[in-house]
């Protein structure tokens, strides 16, 4: 799974669950139970399925896996942009939440588009620009 944490893509949607997650928490939206649900499953969804498809092991199950996340993300998306309408959580968070959704959207086409060139590529690959590095675990004491 090291691996899987080195994906921009992974670690973006990551971020993205637990930013849109904590969204639910919080205010005026933390009484409206459905659209918190459909924020949950939504935001959830997204990491999920990019360790799914990657666990999977063929490039056709990831691209499959990828674009259930795409479609998990522009649902959370829609949710979000629903949520700023009717003004039910803090502007500055939501919009944060509602670029790094874009963003993660940007990089899942962008990865797709990469795995539809070579479909016969295989997966674990290292597509990440950026190094992964663990966070600094302390050990107790």
């Amino acid at each position: 799974m090291k691996q899987l944490e080195s994906l921009d893509a992974y670690r973006t949607a990551q971020d993205l669950a637990a930013r849109a997650y904590s969204l639910t928490q919080n205010g005026v939206l933390c009484k409206h139970f459905a659209l918190i649900d459909q924020i949950r499953r939504a935001c959830i969804s997204v990491p999920a399925n990019i360790a799914e498809g990657y666990a999977l092991g063929t490039t056709l199950q990831f691209i499959r896996c990828l674009r259930i996340s795409l479609g998990s993300s522009a649902e959370l998306r829609s949710h979000l942009e629903l949520t700023k309408r009717l003004a039910l959580a803090d502007a500055e968070d939501l919009n944060a939440t509602i670029a790094l959704t874009m963003r993660v959207i940007a990089i899942l086409v962008g990865l797709l588009k990469k795995l539809d060139r070579n479909p016969r590529s295989r997966v674990p690959f290292l597509v990440s620009r950026v190094p992964f590095r663990p966070p600094n675990r302390e050990s107790a004491s």
